[in-house]
């Protein structure tokens, strides 16, 4: 395992884009029409496209400098770094705006410090995670992921995901999992 590296997602996982989106999108005077559904799409009653178009025009937006952190996820980080020395490797889907990438850095320096952050790498919208993730093939390194098809790559590439459903009723930190699991050998 590369030594002391936690690879971990941002939004679902970090951050709860969810709630800042849900939030955004009433204030562009769309309401939800299927509360428990995570795809925006079906949670908004709109056509693909249109969705797709709304979370990129959101993450390009100044609110992605400001969401807040999700659940416990800030006090299990800074232990597991107080603790038991892991830095963190943060890779998200979030846009290739230069912008909206310092904005998703301040985000974070913010909410958890710069002192956790080894590196943070933004890609574009949407985009699969593959590339960013082959440098730690075959590391053992956790990987903390809320989507399955990211976190099937990493068991084929011999890391360890660690998954949750981000579904508010069903949410777990997987950090805290993390942190439980290198606090009883």
């Amino acid at each position: 395992m590369k030594e002391n590296i936690i690879l971990v997602d941002c939004d679902g996982v970090l951050c709860d884009w969810e709630y800042s989106f849900t939030q955004w999108m009433h204030h562009q005077g769309i309401p939800t029409k299927v509360t428990n559904e995570y795809d925006i799409a079906k949670r908004f009653k709109l056509e693909k496209p249109e969705a797709k178009k709304l979370v990129r025009q959101f993450n390009e937006s100044a609110a992605i400098a400001f969401l807040p952190p999700l659940r416990d996820a800030v006090y299990y980080m800074k232990r597991l770094n107080m603790l038991h020395g892991y830095r963190f490797h943060c890779i998200t889907s979030l846009s290739s705006d230069k912008y909206a990438q310092r904005l998703r850095y301040q985000n974070l320096d913010l909410l958890f410090g710069r002192e956790l952050w080894d590196e943070v790498i933004c890609l574009p919208c949407g985009a699969d995670k593959d590339e960013a993730l082959e440098p730690y093939r075959d590391s053992g390194c956790f990987w903390v992921e809320d989507k399955v098809a990211n976190a099937e790559l990493e068991i084929s590439n011999k890391m360890n995901p660690q998954i949750f459903k981000n579904k508010s009723a069903f949410a777990v930190c997987s950090v805290l999992r993390v942190f439980k699991y290198n606090s009883h050998p």
